[in-house]
């Protein structure tokens, strides 16, 4: 008996192996298509790529720059800026600027001033313009990492946002109440030198230059009063030098 289930156990692996080896197949694939192996950057001081090489949390950070209005029709779109920022933490800061509006029209304001073929012209200088922006900021950096240019070298960057009130400046000298939202970037060429990037939608309430006919043959500069007002959204970018005391 236990004879007959011996040969039986036998007779069944024999079967399992036949069918297990006659479905067995050879897979060959062309060198080109297996893996290789790969060289990761290698450098010199492994801990420096891991750590926080710039420390922000209690210091003053001061630049300035030059900066454009990317949707200013009438005026000329170019500004220069300075600005400081305190760093409460790694995380948190308040960021001051001001920004400094160049004189003259844009393109398309000279356009609508010297075209022969228009009439009547329109000379947006006539209008009150803005001339200065003073804004205060909140600024929360939301990341803060690194970046590798070459095999030994790391560049530390960091991402952060802000929101913030201050007063726009007209040419007449009054003062309006503005908000102001953007973001931007910092690249660090050393622990306290970086290049700043900034973009900021500053939203203000105005006189509005269409309201008004400014034909430059009326020879008349009407004033401030007569304007009717209009809520501007006008968008910024910037970019300049900052250093980190």
């Amino acid at each position: 008996m236990y004879a007959t289930k011996i040969c039986n156990w036998i007779f069944f692996l024999l079967a399992v192996t036949t069918v297990w080896t006659s479905h067995a197949e050879t897979i060959e694939l062309p060198e080109e298509e297996l893996a290789t192996e790969s060289v990761l950057p290698v450098f010199d001081k492994p801990r420096g790529v891991l750590n926080r090489a710039v420390i922000t949390e209690g210091r003053f950070e001061v630049g300035g720059g030059v900066g454009l209005a990317l949707n200013e029709p009438f005026y000329n779109p170019m500004n220069f800026y300075i600005e400081g920022s305190y760093h409460f933490t790694e995380l948190h800061g308040l960021n001051i600027k001001g920004l400094f509006l160049m004189d003259g029209l844009s393109d398309y304001g000279e356009q609508l001033k010297t075209n022969p073929n228009l009439s009547p012209k329109f000379d947006a200088s006539e209008a009150p313009q803005p001339k200065n922006i003073v804004l205060a900021s909140y600024q929360l950096t939301a990341f803060y990492g690194k970046i590798s240019l070459t095999k030994k070298s790391v560049m530390n960057l960091s991402l952060f946002g802000l929101v913030g009130a201050g007063m726009v400046g007209l040419n007449s000298g009054t003062q309006l109440p503005a908000l102001n939202v953007g973001f931007g970037q910092k690249f660090y060429f050393s622990s306290n030198l970086a290049l700043r990037l900034d973009f900021r939608l500053i939203g203000y309430s105005g006189p509005d230059p269409t309201s008004q006919t400014l034909d430059p043959s009326d020879n008349v500069t009407p004033d401030e009063g007569v304007f009717k007002d209009e809520i501007f959204f006008n968008t910024y970018i910037t970019t300049g030098v900052v250093f980190l005391m």
